[in-house]
């Protein structure tokens, strides 16, 4: 019989709502794994060089269902990421919405091993 053992805290990662992204910003990554939320899928980001996310130096991120980057991800030819894709996001800005938030803009490439 083999034992099985995990943390809650070893499968976190912050996320990185619309709020946490500037216009500049970019981060390169692996991402290591996906998961649904009430808001949609989101993707679990391990970091090449940590970031800054609230205070705290973070190695792995989430990224939430922000439109903006799955936008960047259907644009890209994609519907999602999967577990082993390299990632660069950059943040280009904003752009103002009827919906009263402004949408998060990206830059995304994605090197998806064969």
């Amino acid at each position: 019989m083999t034992m099985h053992k995990g943390k809650t805290s070893d499968a976190q990662a912050p996320m990185m709502g619309a709020k946490t992204w500037k216009k500049g910003l970019r981060l390169e990554g692996v991402c290591s794994r996906t998961f649904e939320t009430q808001n949609g899928t989101c993707f679990e980001i391990t970091l090449r060089n940590p970031t800054k996310v609230n205070g705290a130096l973070e190695k792995k991120v989430s990224i939430g269902a922000l439109k903006g980057f799955h936008m960047a991800l259907n644009a890209a030819g994609l519907e999602t990421l999967e577990v082993g894709d390299k990632v660069i996001i950059e943040c280009t800005g904003t752009t103002e919405t009827s919906k009263g938030n402004p949408r998060v803009d990206f830059n995304l490439a994605v090197d998806r091993p064969d």
